[in-house]
């Protein structure tokens, strides 16, 4: 029998060391309007599975009181995306400050013995899931980067994670083993709905011996027509070895993705926002290039989903997170070696 797959030390003490939750302030007093989440993909033969544990400040006017509520969304693709987004009171959350340790009612996310445990059921949708993810490269974070004008974000990632477990949707079960996965942590005080926008997007490949993988991201403002921040994340096997940043990236969008209908949660807001984006890429292509290194990423949409987030700046809009699964291509050069990958990703856009 082969020995268990182990998480080097080195990611356990950088994971411990970084990826616990901050927490809102307002527990102690402090400022409010605070946001955080920590996000899981799986890509599993037949299935891709997001999950993520969400704490949000809601502030009362009367009274001017906050509350620290939870927010669990689950969505998965078998051949086409379901899910929903459960809410829980404060009594219903444990998270604990300074541990990367969650629980929403039942829902559970954790990391123990070198790995993340999640364990989620949905209350209204016949979906629950039981898996682990043992982080397979280091992992990068970027404290308070510029969001909107007066508002920064930080974020930690972790590009590829072995994942085992099951994940049942309605009457069938699918078990996966080794199956390729991603994390990351997002955690800042902003508003949704205020003057930005984003571009965000995991990718893995297809073949599990292919040693490359991806992280996306470009931070723009509401009309995307000034970009804050752009990065392309390379890693290899177990460690980081590109990261292209701002100038040495060009990234172009290509026609429209169209797509009929698509699922939207929490499944109450498609009231307030009936039919799906139509500003979003049917191609996107990032061309990096810097110091003899020459990389291009293509992302080609397949399937839409929609979450609707209430507006916090105005009582009459909303902010429709985009995440759309589809295949990727990564070619080039970096650090002397050939990249060449054909993979899966999800990617997410924020859009005005």
């Amino acid at each position: 029998m082969p020995a268990p797959i182990e998480t080097p030390q080195r990611f356990v003490d950088m994971l411990v060391q970084s990826d616990y939750f901050r927490c809102s302030p307002s527990r102690l007093g402090g400022a409010a309007e605070h946001k955080e989440w920590q996000h899981f993909i799986v890509h599993a033969e037949g299935i891709h599975v997001l999950v993520n544990f969400s704490l949000v400040d809601e502030t009362y006017t009367a009274g001017n009181t906050n509350r620290e509520v939870g927010r669990l969304i689950v969505m998965v693709r078998t051949g086409h995306w379901d899910g929903d987004v459960d809410r829980f009171e404060p009594a219903q959350v444990v998270v604990p400050s300074g541990r990367i340790d969650a629980r929403f009612g039942a829902n559970r996310m954790r990391f123990h013995g070198g790995r993340y445990h999640v364990e989620v059921a949905l209350r209204n949708r016949p979906i629950r899931a039981e898996f682990e993810m043992i982080p397979a490269i280091v992992p990068t974070m970027s404290s308070n980067q510029p969001l909107s004008r007066t508002r920064n974000i930080s974020w930690l990632f972790v590009p590829r994670l072995r994942c085992n477990g099951t994940a049942t949707v309605g009457a069938q079960t699918f078990r996966f083993e080794e199956a390729p996965g991603y994390h990351d942590h997002n955690w800042g005080h902003f508003r949704w709905d205020d003057d930005f926008s984003w571009e965000w997007g995991s990718i893995l490949p297809m073949d599990l011996s292919n040693p490359w993988s991806a992280v996306y991201m470009r931070m723009c403002d509401r009309a995307r027509t000034l970009c804050r921040s752009q990065a392309l994340y390379l890693g290899h096997g177990g460690d980081h070895l590109r990261f292209f940043r701002d100038q040495d990236m060009r990234v172009t969008l290509h026609h429209r993705f169209e797509q009929d209908k698509c699922l939207q949660v929490p499944r109450v807001m498609s009231l307030l926002a009936p039919g799906t984006a139509r500003d979003l890429p049917a191609r996107l292509v990032v061309r990096a290039r810097g110091d003899g290194d020459d990389v291009e990423m293509s992302f080609v949409p397949e399937e839409l989903s929609q979450l609707v987030v209430p507006s916090e700046t105005r009582i009459d809009g909303v902010t429709t997170i985009n995440e759309v699964s589809g295949q990727v291509t990564l070619r080039g050069v970096a650090r002397g070696q050939n990249v060449d990958m054909i993979g899966r990703g999800i990617f997410e856009f924020i859009r005005d």
